[in-house]
């Protein structure tokens, strides 16, 4: 994989002085894929400014969510900073596939010149790649991920990474040898390949350590099907010191436990940031989180589609970096690189 070139970097430099906002994100590191697989840290350095103002569909799931309320703004502030047009879709869930499918074929229809997709499905959208590679429209599969090697570019969150981290984060807390401590955990809806990577990586990560597994609930990430959830596990095990999961679970966590006089005797874990993870940390009613830079995944998104049509050397695969945050240091955020800002609504259009 070919790293950026310099004169990049010196651009991006002398942008600073003219306009320092615009560098604001970067360069920053991220993990970079090459075609062997291997992944390696790598600095992404952003364009400075479009060469013209292309026309980019972005494809979305839904947008009925913080995540991908982040996701929306990364990708449309990016693409006004870029000088770009943008047209938003909202596919109306993940039930909604062929939706996706006939949203983004009007779009390239009605001119776009390059796609971003929030993939629905893994698999569902191989033929549609296929057909959009016969095209010439380039490809960014953002966020979620798309099987097709006819992708062009790939910004992707991790969620097996994500998992790992979180579960890391108890296995250095409590190691082998210490007292074993018990965890109630709740990965989401059972049979959604992030909700998997999810668990492998948790799993995987609590190996060898004190963290046993009380029990294991799957469910729709519905707050009031996570706090049913929760209750059942507190019903029948009396021993719980943490409830750990997705974030609508630690929010529900939150008031399950306070409502049973808990608070504090079991503890609270996310795998991910939302905004109301991000006040229970600072309120100290959750006790970590893992974060996933979700608006700088978008960010990088736009910048690809930007290279491919101008034809300039890019990284093809990244990942920008996570880590966890706890409620001794979650006063250290950017929060404007995982969470869109406070009253933001979604954007369906960017340009005339």
């Amino acid at each position: 994989m070919k790293m950026l070139p310099k004169p990049l970097v010196l651009a991006a430099a002398l942008l600073c002085g003219s306009a320092a906002h615009a560098a604001d994100w970067f360069p920053l590191q991220v993990n970079s894929t090459g075609a062997d697989g291997k992944s390696a840290p790598a600095n992404y350095v952003a364009l400075a400014k479009a060469a013209q103002p292309w026309d980019i569909c972005v494809s979305f799931p839904h947008l009925k969510d913080s995540f991908w309320l982040a996701a929306n703004y990364g990708i449309t502030e990016e693409a006004k900073r870029l000088g770009v047009r943008a047209a938003v879709l909202d596919a109306g869930g993940f039930t909604q596939l062929a939706n996706q499918i006939s949203q983004i074929e009007n779009c390239v229809a009605g001119g776009a010149k390059a796609v971003i997709i929030g993939a629905i499905s893994q698999d569902g959208l191989n033929n549609l790649v296929a057909e959009l590679k016969r095209k010439n429209i380039p490809v960014v599969d953002a966020y979620n991920g798309i099987a097709s090697k006819e992708v062009d570019a790939r910004s992707l969150t991790a969620p097996r990474d994500e998992g790992w981290r979180a579960g890391r984060y108890l296995a250095e807390k409590h190691p082998k040898g210490g007292k074993a401590v018990k965890v109630a955990w709740l990965p989401g809806p059972a049979g959604a390949g992030w909700v998997e990577l999810f668990n492998s990586g948790f799993r995987e990560a609590i190996k060898d350590s004190a963290v046993e597994i009380a029990e294991t609930k799957y469910g729709d990430t519905g707050k009031e099907v996570q706090a049913r959830l929760i209750e059942d596990i507190l019903q029948a095990h009396k021993d719980i010191d943490y409830v750990a999961g997705t974030a609508v679970t630690a929010e529900a966590a939150v008031t399950v436990l306070r409502a049973r006089g808990l608070t504090g005797k079991v503890k609270v874990v996310s795998v991910y940031m939302t905004p109301g993870v991000y006040q229970g940390l600072r309120n100290k009613s959750i006790e970590a989180s893992n974060m996933a830079p979700v608006v700088l995944v978008g960010r990088i998104a736009v910048d690809q589609a930007v290279r491919l049509l101008e034809k300039k050397e890019l990284l093809r695969d990244v990942g920008p970096i996570g880590r966890v945050y706890t409620d001794a240091d979650i006063g250290t955020l950017k929060t404007d690189t995982v969470l869109a800002p406070t009253g933001f609504r979604p954007v369906f259009k960017v340009g005339s």
